[in-house]
This record gives structure tokens, sequence and C-alpha cells, in this order.
């Protein structure tokens, strides 16, 4: 059997913080169940010795929990910029920093910075 050629990612997800701006969101659907979620990739804000890209899965569903990952994206984006229907859209989140306050299971909370 071949040995495995694999490097494992190391701090991939965000830490709590942590301020981070946004280089991308992009839509992804799992191959086999056809879940739809969106990519969100960010680069670290004050080290800029961090070559690390830091992404996280926002699985998207009807209703979100203000401590979802995708709640907590959704009620920062409103409150920044004052309209929930810009907030909405992930294009808008490209390009700002956040702060992470929280990135534990069920208590998810970031805010926008800039």
């Amino acid at each position: 059997m071949p040995k495995l050629n694999v490097r494992l990612a190391t701090g991939v997800e965000p830490r709590e913080g942590g301020r981070y701006t946004i280089t991308a969101v992009e839509e992804v659907t799992t191959a086999v169940r056809g879940y739809k979620g969106l990519r969100v990739s960010m680069k670290n804000a004050t080290d800029k010795n961090d070559t690390e890209t830091y992404t996280t899965m926002l699985w998207l569903r009807e209703t979100a929990g203000l401590r979802s990952k995708l709640g907590a994206f959704i009620a920062a984006f409103t409150k920044f910029l004052g309209d929930e229907e810009k907030a909405l859209d992930p294009e808008n989140w490209i390009g700002h920093t956040i702060y992470v306050v929280s990135w534990q299971e069920r208590n998810r909370e970031i805010r926008v910075v800039e």
C-alpha cells in the first residue's frame, strides 16, 4: 500500500479573539447529499506573517439561530450595514474585517469592525 503524501490543515477555522479580513465567499454543494453552504475564506488582519487562509462553512437553511455560524454572520453584517437585505448578500461581506468574539459550538458571535 502506498504511503500517503498528505498534510493535515491546521488553524483552518478562525479563532476567538482574532481579526480576519474576508477574501472570498463561495457557494458549495456537497456531492453526496446535496447540502448547500457558503465557504467563507479569510486572512489574518493583524498578523501579516500569518499566510494561512482561514475558512469556515456556513450551512444554508431557512432558519438560522442567532448563535449559529450562519446566524452570527448575518446578525453582524445586518448591524454593520444597517440593512438586512444587504447582509443577506454575501458579496457584501467581501473585503470587510471581522472580530471573532466567540467561536464555540452553538455560541458563535462576530463583529464587523471595518
